[in-house]
């Protein structure tokens, strides 16, 4: 087991890591946790190519590396992997393989924490899907009869996290309450975030507001992040991920 905290994020497409919890992974990042982000696609069917267009469709994936990559650097994530799904295809990739090589990471990796989509508050089949993948390789990568591996042993991850999209909070709060929400505070990473996202220039390029005077009436942009608390006690109130599995030990 190594001694430095580790986050695995494990998501659906370049940017989401920005928009959706890239405070989070800055703060995490300054804190001294180790951050792999496994990204299942290369963004290869984005709607968008930049406003004005930077690119071509069949450039498109390598621009979307790159740009990925820039972001990267911003929050602090030393190590990047790709799953090399096709874009908007993950729904229909085989489950069982899908989960084994994300069990194969989180064997390598050894993280205490990962975060991933909901199945259900998703709002993006390949959200959803990868999600679902996520969240089955957790709950069975500390299995060694599970995908049994030679070189890297079965791993049990302490803590499961769903990023809580901002479209889906009031939903999420109406019929769970605030009980199993975890919010971090990103005040102090929030101009990370905002240079994240700006390295993502194809696609956000199209959000004017995020290239001039931040506009903090758009949700992504406000000083908190949510997650839903995968298996985390709900009665302690939590401020990063990481508190609550120093208080269990």
């Amino acid at each position: 087991m190594q001694s430095q905290q580790r986050l695995l994020v494990v998501l659906a497409h370049p940017d989401d890591e920005s928009f959706l919890c890239g405070g989070t992974i800055a703060k995490m990042s300054e804190q001294g946790v180790h951050i792999t982000l496994l990204c299942a696609t290369k963004g290869e069917m984005g709607r968008r190519m930049g406003n004005p267009i930077l690119t071509t469709r069949e450039a498109l994936p390598g621009l979307r590396v790159k740009e990925l990559k820039n972001a990267c650097e911003e929050l602090g994530i030393s190590d990047l992997r790709f799953l090399n799904v096709r874009d908007k295809t993950i729904e229909f990739e085989s489950f069982d393989l899908l989960a084994e090589r994300i069990v194969k990471v989180i064997r390598e990796v050894q993280p205490e924490a990962l975060v991933t989509f909901h199945e259900k508050y998703g709002g993006h089949p390949d959200h959803c899907a990868i999600g679902r993948a996520a969240e089955f390789a957790y709950l069975n990568s500390g299995d060694p009869d599970f995908y049994p591996d030679p070189v890297f042993p079965a791993f049990k991850v302490h803590s499961l996290y769903f990023v809580l999209w901002h479209a889906f909070y009031d939903e999420w709060f109406k019929e769970y309450g605030l009980s199993r929400i975890t919010e971090v505070d990103i005040a102090g990473t929030l101009q990370k975030k905002i240079r994240a996202l700006r390295a993502h220039r194809s696609q956000t390029l199209a959000v004017p507001e995020l290239w001039g005077n931040q506009n903090p009436s758009l949700p992504f942009l406000k000083e908190s992040e949510y997650f839903i608390k995968g298996n985390s006690p709900t009665n302690i109130e939590e401020i990063d991920f990481f508190k609550t599995i120093e208080r269990l030990g």
